[in-house]
């Protein structure tokens, strides 16, 4: 079985990693994360800084936790 991590991003928002990639979920069903939402904040990426490169903001990375695959089957079924 194949190692799950859940995040939830800006306290509305439910992603995953697991090893074939990084998922959201939208609208009921698992998503790929074609902009790299998730990767984003890990890494702390702020496309909006003006660095020569603009990874590894502290803030960016705070607005994702990673929580419990309890807490992320009560926030789907929440948001059915």
């Amino acid at each position: 079985m194949a190692d799950i991590t859940y995040y939830l991003i800006r306290g509305r928002r439910l992603g995953m990693a697991r090893d074939d990639g990084y998922f959201l979920f939208d609208n009921g069903e698992w998503k790929a994360d074609e902009r790299n939402v998730i990767l984003d904040h890990l890494v702390g990426f702020d496309p909006t800084d003006d660095s020569f490169y603009g990874f590894g903001n502290a803030q960016i990375m705070d607005e994702m936790e990673e929580i419990t695959e309890e807490q992320a089957i009560a926030f789907m079924n929440r948001d059915m």
